[in-house]
């Protein structure tokens, strides 16, 4: 991938984090179109993967059927490219595609299916501690959906330690960590420990306002408000 067309991912990335999502959209589509015909497969699969991304985070605002086809959709055609190109790829890459396609597939609840493609994206993945930390978390999460309930706690609190290893000035590494702290807080109050699901939601928030993370800060927001109405009845 070239550097200008890295530059553009990267801004159309930054817009969807910034939850501006027509405007990433325009920007991802805009990429499409000039990397369609190429054989830039790692740009296209950053491509197609962000733009599933936008459509996963909608479906968590309006859960419609429209947006989950996207989500699908485009997630798919991810692994398809990564599949099909995988000797050309670099192993960070080919971990983003199954990864994009494990988290579409938590969405159509394949969760056994989503947990093989977490476990294939860092089986492969070069990424350091931090970033791994981030699939180790969504593992632990899908363990716990799967019955597995101390093996996934386990999993995602040695995640959380995994990922703050980081550079906790990063944006990213701010993101992974607050990921992995909502679904504990999800998780304890799945398990009727109200305080300390609490306790880490707050925890997040914190995390999420004085760091500007927008999605996040959203997310935890609704998680506290159902804690505290008595409902522990999450999707994690």
């Amino acid at each position: 991938m070239d550097t200008i067309m890295e530059k553009r991912l990267s801004e159309a990335n930054d817009l969807r984090e910034s939850e501006h999502f027509s405007e990433s959209l325009k920007s991802y589509t805009d990429c499409l179109i000039d990397l369609v015909n190429t054989k830039d497969f790692t740009g296209l699969i950053h491509c197609l993967g962000g733009q599933s991304l936008i459509y996963k985070n909608l479906l968590t605002r309006n859960n419609s059927p429209v947006y989950h086809h996207f989500v699908m959709s485009l997630a798919e055609e991810t692994l398809e490219v990564a599949e099909a190109n995988k000797d050309s790829l670099d192993a960070r890459t080919l971990s983003i595609a199954y990864s994009i396609y494990g988290d579409a597939m938590i969405d159509s609840g394949e969760i056994s299916e989503a947990l093989s493609y977490f476990e294939k994206s860092f089986a492969v993945s070069t990424a350091g501690l931090p970033e791994k930390g981030r699939l180790k978390a969504h593992m632990g999460m899908l363990k716990y959906m799967l019955g597995d309930k101390k093996d996934g706690i386990s999993t995602v609190e040695s995640a959380l330690k995994d990922i703050r290893t980081g550079e906790m000035d990063t944006y990213a590494v701010r993101v992974w960590e607050t990921g992995a702290l909502n679904g504990l807080a999800k998780i304890y109050a799945k398990e009727g420990d109200k305080a300390k699901a609490l306790e880490i939601a707050d925890e997040s928030l914190n995390i999420a306002t004085s760091h500007n993370l927008s999605i996040r800060k959203r997310e935890v927001e609704i998680i506290i408000d159902k804690i505290n109405s008595g409902d522990s009845n999450f999707i994690l």
